[in-house]
Formats: structure tokens, sequence, C-alpha cells
């Protein structure tokens, strides 16, 4: 695969006015660079959550109390250290002290099985692991320590830091929280408030440079074992630079709802992205429908990140009609397909414009972005254009020497500042997936003569009927324009002959029906002869990671 390749670099003249493919990154760590937002914005407000709020002046002294009280434990730079939180106050705070101590956070999904849990950590090896004890009991009883708890004993670990999602709450929400929150207190571990309260406010002095590794990212795992995609500095604060180019986000006047987790890293760089223009962050630690929307109102939120699978709930729930939503600039949605019946219907419903962008773990975020600046120019389907730094391409999937024409299908491969260091402790799956320092993403997509790209599905997700390729996208695209569907996915499943038919899987609307012939006759009229789905399972929910991502691998595996 060549070095070089300008085919995605057709669509510069998509950019915002004065924006150019290089701009100027701050060569520095980021303590260092969150260090300097948060004094240019010190007295605006940084984070909300439940009613309380921090200013920047605040998250940076209790990031820095934090970073010493980690140092104090005996935390040296590069160790590890997980964190196993909900969206609540202490991930920011433990998340820059961690990176200002020099060591290096690994985000973990707290409501992953025992099994995956232990798995991941056995994997980063973290030297301390900071998780919340709750259980929750309202409105599903959840409980946010069990996964980890279960594993103790198998994981050499250090220290445990525990808190509680009633921590930073006023008085009289903390005492009113014991309703649907019971908090727990675990032997061998150590209360997260005392860590913080035994560290000064002065950053410590750090020997990191911007190359050092300061996040493992964990793959969804949705094709496989979860790998650590290393992040260093220099990708966060690049990506993070990158993004705030493009969307242009109003400088001390922007507010956004983060209920993506932040552990994930369309939350984790999402929360960033507003600290870098003076926003605010809203923080939800769970997705509810009727509270999403009632926050969207009361905060007057202006930026809203999320997945389909959330807007296809709030475009079915029965508040939305009556929301008042006309605070909301403008929705994101990545990490999944976004089908267009999805988009207008959300921008309808909202009255507010939804596009969509793409990204990777792998690639510390977003890597194509649909325009915002001119939504004319944003295209319904499409994935956008390459950010500033990227260089994005179609490769041949069978050949990742060649590259694609225009609108031929292949593989998207990915190079640029923002492309991770490699996987941790993995150098097979790095040279797999890293040739000639292009990123070969697994997704297969294709560009059009105006140089946006556009996803077609997984590679691994193709189905083969009948000697044709089928890409379960296609298939469930149609479904999602039923009146009736709620929530679609296909997969490719064996006959007895083991060639492979299409069966899709789907969730109606509240009050909605159909019968699997309507459906199957629907797609008929949409679909060509071999995409049309065999057969159709109905489900009252579908198998979703915990950012709402539906997981076809589960219900394949499940049948």
């Amino acid at each position: 695969m060549s070095n070089t390749s300008e085919q995605g670099r057709i669509s510069l003249d998509k950019y915002p006015e004065g924006l150019k493919f290089n701009i100027d990154v701050p060569d520095v760590t980021f303590g260092d660079y969150i260090d300097n937002i948060c004094k240019k914005y010190s007295s605006e407000i940084a984070y909300e959550y439940n009613g309380k709020t921090f200013t920047y002046n605040e998250i940076n002294e209790l990031s820095n109390k934090f970073a010493n009280g980690l140092i104090k434990l005996g935390v040296k730079k590069g160790d590890r250290v997980a964190l196993l939180l909900p969206n609540i106050p202490q991930f920011p705070i433990a998340l820059y002290g961690i990176l200002k101590a020099g060591a290096i956070a690994v985000g973990t999904n707290f409501l992953y099985t025992p099994a995956e849990i232990e798995s991941q950590l056995l994997d980063a090896k973290p030297r301390v692991v900071i998780a919340c004890t709750d259980l929750i009991k309202k409105p599903i009883i959840r409980d946010l320590y069990q996964g980890f708890h279960e594993n103790r004993g198998n994981l050499n670990i250090e220290k445990v830091i525990t808190t509680s999602v009633t921590e930073f709450l006023p008085g009289i929400k903390k005492r009113l929280a014991f309703v649907k929150v019971k908090k727990r207190k675990f032997n061998d571990t150590i209360d997260f408030m005392e860590v913080l309260n035994s560290g000064d406010t002065t950053r410590p002095e750090s020997t990191s440079i911007s190359e050092d590794v300061a996040a493992l990212q964990y793959t969804g795992g949705t094709t496989g074992k979860s790998k650590g995609a290393m992040l260093t500095h220099k990708n966060i604060i690049t990506e993070v630079e990158m993004v705030c180019e493009w969307v242009r986000l109003r400088e001390k006047n922007d507010t956004a709802l983060i209920v993506l987790p932040l552990f994930h890293i369309f939350g984790f760089i999402g929360q960033m992205i507003m600290m870098r223009s003076g926003g605010k962050v809203v923080l939800l630690p769970s997705f509810e429908e009727k509270q999403v929307l009632k926050t969207i109102e009361k905060s007057k939120i202006t930026i809203f990140p999320g997945v389909t699978t959330m807007f296809t709930r709030l475009i079915d729930h029965p508040n939305m009609k009556k929301s008042e939503l006309s605070s909301l600039r403008i929705s994101f949605a990545a990490a999944m397909a976004l089908p267009d019946a999805v988009v207008k219907q959300f921008v309808e419903k909202s009255k507010s414009p939804l596009v969509e962008l793409y990204g990777l773990s792998e690639t510390t975020g977003a890597v194509t972005f649909n325009p915002v600046h001119d939504m004319n120019l944003a295209k319904v389907g499409s994935i956008g254009v390459p950010l500033p730094m990227c260089d994005v391409a179609i490769v041949n999937s069978e050949n990742h020497n060649e590259f694609c024409k225009v609108n031929e299908i292949g593989e998207i491969a990915i190079k640029g500042p923002i492309v991770m260091k490699g996987y941790w402790e993995n150098k097979k799956a790095t040279d797999d997936m890293i040739k000639n320092d292009w990123l070969l993403t697994g997704d297969i997509g294709k560009m059009d003569e105006e140089g946006y790209f556009y996803i077609i599905d997984r590679k691994k997700d193709m189905i083969k009927v009948a000697g044709f390729n089928v890409y379960p996208r296609d298939v469930e695209d149609v479904l999602y324009e039923n009146e009736n569907v709620l929530e679609a996915a296909a997969v490719g499943m064996k006959n007895k002959d083991l060639s492979e038919y299409i069966k899709a899987f789907v969730v109606f609307k509240e009050g909605k029906t159909s019968s699997e012939e309507e459906l199957i006759e629907f797609c008929r009229t949409k679909l060509t002869g071999y995409k049309v789905p065999k057969e159709i399972e109905f489900r009252d929910e579908l198998p979703k990671s915990l950012i709402g991502k539906i997981l076809r691998r589960e219900l394949k595996n499940n049948q």
C-alpha cells in the first residue's frame, strides 16, 4: 500500500471558509493542554450534573488534587489506572488527574459481564482501579460494582478507589437519591474523596511528552475480543483541535448533553471538544427518553451527540411532541449506521439538523464529518468528508495496495496524526490493521465524485446469498422505512447445506404491529430478490452495547 494518496482530498471545497487541510496543533501534553483551557475559561461552567455545577477552575484544581493523590498512592508515569465509572463528575476529575500524573487512563465498561471485565483488566494490567459501588434500584436494577468485584481476586490490582453517583449531589438531592441508589462500602478500598483531599491544588511536575501513551481505548469488541488502542497525548489533542476547527462551536455559548458513556471514544472526546471552546457539558449517567427530553429543555442543550438507537427511541416517545427543543442547534450521530428514515423523522420532530460522522477508537474518534457550517452541503446517508489532517481512502479489500475508483466499493483506510500508536501488547493485531501508516478499518464503503464517503457495512458482517454479497445495512435501511418498525437488524444464517440466508430481527414501535409476511412483502417491493429476508423474528428488544449499538453478532450466535 503506498504511503500517499490524496484520493479523499477532492472535498477541500466543502471546508468552512479559511480552513486548510493542515492545521496548527500545540505540541504539548494533555496536562498542559487542559490546564491552559481551564485557566482561559476559569469562571465559566464546565460541567453540570443533577443541578450541581463545576467551573473550569474547579475542575482544574480538583484534577490537580486527584493527580497528587494518585502520586501519593504510588502511581508513576506509564502506570495504568482503570475507570469503571458512569457519567458522573468523578470521571473527568479522575481522567484529567490520571493524565496530569503521567499515568495512562483505561476507560472500562462497568456493565460488562465479569468475564469481559476480567479479560480487559488482565490485558491492561492497571495498578489502580476507580469504581462505583452503587446498586441502582430504579428505573431498573443495575449493580455498578458486581462485574469488577467478582474478579478482583483474579487481578493483580494494588489499590481500588470507590465512589458513588450521589457523591457531589447537593444535600437534599443526595437524600432523595437513596430511593433509587443504595450506597455500599467494600473492604480493602479507598474512598474517592479521601484520595482527592489528600492532594494539593498545585499541578504535579510531569516528565511526559506528547508522544507518550495517554489512554488505552478498548474497542467495542463487536467483532471479537476487545483490544486496547494506544492513544497518545498528541492523538487526543489533534483530534480535539480538528473537530473544533470543523464544528466551530460558539465560544462559551454552547451546551452539550453527554449521555454517551465517557469511557467510549465518542463521549470521551465529546466532553473535551466542549472544554476546548469554553462550553458546558451536562452529564447524564444513563439514557432514559423522558429524562433526556427533560434535560434538553431545562438545560437549554444546543449540542446533542448520540447513536441511531437513541434517536429512534426519542422519535417514538410520546413526550417528543410536547417537549420544547428549540435550543437544539445540531445533533450528531456516529458508531452505527444512520438510516435516512431516522434522520428525516428526527429533523421533522426536533426542528434541528442531525448529521452523521464516522470514526473509531483506533483513530481517536471522528475522521469524517458532514459539513455543518452550511447545512446545504450535508448529505443524508453520507458519513461526510475527511476532517483536516486526515487522509481517507477506499482500497481493494482483497488487495490493500490498490486504491478504488470513485463510487467503487472497497475497504475504508485512514492515515493521519489521529491514528493510534498500535494495540496494547498486541503486535500481530497492530500489524494486521496498520499497513504503511494506513489503518484498515474493516468497514466497507465508497467515495462519491464530490469526495463524500459512505459506509456500506462491516466487512465481517457481509452475507453471501447465492453467490451474491449482501450487506445487512441494505436490508435494515428498508425495514426502518416501514412505519411500524422501531429497530431492525439483519444477519446471515446457515441453511442445512451451509449456504447462507438472511434473517431479520425487528422491534415494533409502541402500539404498532405487522405480520412476518407483510414485512417480507414490504422488503420485496424495495429490494432485489436475493436481498429479501427469508425469515423475520419479532423481539421486544435487541441486544445492544452500553452506547446503544445493536449487536448483530449476539443475534447470530444465539440462534
